[in-house]
């Protein structure tokens, strides 16, 4: 498994498990949008990585979109949820699979806007982190 399956897997089974994040999205949490699913739910959107290596360990700089999709009358819910990920981050340690390892994950931007379907907005969230290869040392 790459790093970054490693941290999409992961970073969706903390949110899952973590009750301020469900309590606002429930078990709409997904790894690719899902059609027929009641609003709001949230799912992976792009993932960007590129190597970060210092002191002669592996390191790979990620930063992960998250996209929460919901109607006009969720966006009190949406912003609920947006806080609720960044504590769900701070609060715990992300466990990735091995031989991967997350330093310091942190939701470093959160937005709530528009779409272009009037009824539909859309909250983003920007998750970055380091993924060190275990074995290493930063």
């Amino acid at each position: 498994m790459s790093a970054e399956a490693a941290f999409q897997s992961g970073l969706l089974e903390h949110l899952r498990s973590d009750p301020g994040v469900t309590a606002q999205l429930e078990a709409r949490i997904f790894d690719q949008p899902r059609s027929g699913v009641r609003y709001p739910f949230l799912y992976l959107g792009r993932a960007e990585s590129e190597a970060a290596d210092a002191c002669e360990a592996r390191l790979i700089d990620l930063r992960q979109t998250l996209l929460i999709r919901g109607r006009r009358d969720d966006s009190e819910t949406i912003k609920k949820a947006l806080g609720a990920i960044r504590e769900a981050l701070d609060a715990s340690p992300l466990t990735l699979e091995a031989p991967y390892t997350a330093i310091h994950p942190r939701l470093v931007y959160a937005d709530l806007f528009s779409t272009s379907d009037s009824r539909i907005v859309q909250g983003l969230a920007r998750v970055r982190t380091l993924i060190q290869i275990q074995g290493d040392t930063p």
